[in-house]
């Protein structure tokens, strides 16, 4: 392999997706034999294919009558099987195309695999569970298969005499139970075109972000009075002003999708909404009163819970920091209307050790300290800031970890959250686990931490 070198053309992917009007993407179907994979990436194959983008579908059982008709269903054939589906269906995605996948791929290291081929080829991942219960796919058995596995006549076959591990974290589970595969399709199909449309989408929400920056600076300039909300915190006229502009702009451009924000009234209708826009229009109020400038506008968009477009900006430096799903990250001056351009793009730092940590201009407490103090022969530094600045300082490679024990509100994560993970990085909460979005309840309780890498826990 030392004598191997990666082959750069001179078509890059972003000239493929002007060219073909699609941004690619891996769409991987993963379930039981039977449970409606393939049916269901049929549809939305079709679904896509009619509404002009180009996609092509990899089907388990079709690769193996071809490439993988050497390999078995071993455990080692399986990985194999499925280290060669991962690869394929990144190059597909790479030359412009979404690629749906449509395999068992039993094994969580290797639907692993799948995730790694696809970020190596700089393209979006999309794992989809389709979650039927063995009782029912051995109901739906047409080919006859659960019942030789159950009479010994098949070795190795999943559910049966081969394990199955279902996906912890999949980007969207379909119950297959509880709905048609129409319906599943369709649901696949709203997440695509979503994801087709993001570049635009971010561009207006960097323009709106700016407009609400104005109006901050304009209050942050004067003599302005503080009020207190019923959670003890400050609210000021910057707050209203920003969050006006913001909301305006959100619920005429896009009324199809629902709002989440700090300063407006929660009703609870956007949870009937798979769609939310998250917004802080003044994130760091109490640094905008201490008049240090470390504040942000905070705009983010979750989809099924998942951050997928992710806006930050701060008035005073006049720094913007965006990212969406299939795009990266990116950071630049608002004076630059040139958005998304390779030489903006930003990622994480690689380091293991000697670490700059982010820490909280007003939310120090002592179980961060005690976090801080047992790993201090791996930090060489601290450096304090206020708002998301600090998440986005990270995704910037100019930190690289932060640890927030205290409470917080989705608002306050939300768009950091995506430029964080689309520059390379990790947001989780403190028990390890994923933080998601349009709950019902806003709150975050168990606080959070990002990370440049995933090893990189400060335990």
């Amino acid at each position: 392999m030392n004598n191997i070198f990666r082959q750069n053309n001179l078509v890059t992917k972003q000239d493929r997706e002007r060219q073909f009007g699609t941004k690619g993407a891996v769409v991987w179907l993963t379930g039981l034999s039977g449970s409606g994979k393939s049916t269901i990436a049929v549809l939305a194959e079709k679904m896509l294919t009619d509404k002009g983008y180009r996609c092509y579908l990899l089907d388990g059982d079709n690769i193996r009558l071809g490439l993988n008709s050497d390999l078995g269903f071993s455990d080692a054939d399986r990985t194999e099987n499925i280290r060669r589906i991962s690869h394929m269906a990144a190059l597909f995605a790479h030359s412009g195309c979404i690629c749906f996948v449509s395999a068992i791929s039993p094994f969580a290291k290797d639907r692993e695999t799948a995730k790694k081929a696809a970020k190596t080829m700089d393209v979006s991942f999309f794992e989809i569970f389709v979650d039927t219960c063995v009782e029912e796919c051995i109901k739906r058995d047409t080919k006859g298969l659960y019942k030789k596995a159950i009479a010994g006549e098949i070795k190795d076959f999943t559910g049966i005499s081969s394990p199955y591990e279902a996906p912890t974290e999949p980007f969207l589970r379909i119950d297959t139970c509880s709905c048609t595969p129409e319906e599943a399709a369709r649901q696949i199909c709203n997440l695509l075109s979503f994801v087709q449309n993001l570049e635009t989408m971010c561009t207006q929400i960097c323009d709106v972000s700016i407009k609400a920056g104005e109006e901050i600076l304009a209050v942050y300039n004067s003599d302005f009075a503080v009020q207190t909300k019923d959670d003890k915190s400050p609210l000021t006229q910057a707050d209203l002003r920003s969050n006006k502009v913001i909301v305006d702009l959100l619920t005429s451009q896009y009324p199809d999708i629902a709002v989440l924000s700090e300063e407006t009234k929660d009703t609870g209708e956007r949870r009937q909404n798979p769609f939310c826009f998250v917004v802080d229009p003044l994130d760091g109020t109490k640094e905008f009163v201490k008049r240090n400038g470390e504040f942000t506008v905070n705009i983010g968009l979750c989809a099924y819970g998942k951050p997928i477009l992710g806006v930050v900006y701060a008035p005073v430096t006049n720094t913007l920091w965006y990212a969406a799903v299939g795009c990266g990250a990116f950071s630049q001056t608002s004076d630059n209307d040139t958005y998304f351009d390779e030489i903006n793009r930003i990622f994480v730092s690689d380091k293991t050790n000697d670490f700059t940590v982010m820490a909280s201009r007003s939310h120090a407490d002592e179980r961060l300290a005690k976090i801080l103090d047992s790993n201090k022969h791996r930090i060489k530094e601290t450096v304090s800031a206020g708002s998301s600045l600090k998440g986005c300082l990270i995704a910037q490679g100019k930190a690289d970890i932060y640890y927030r024990t205290g409470l917080t509100c989705e608002w306050d994560t939300c768009a950091m959250h995506c430029v964080v993970e689309q520059a390379g990085g990790v947001l989780r909460q403190l028990d390890h686990t994923p933080l998601v979005y349009n709950r019902e309840n806003t709150l975050n309780d168990k606080g959070f931490y990002i990370l440049n890498r995933p090893e990189n826990t400060l335990e």
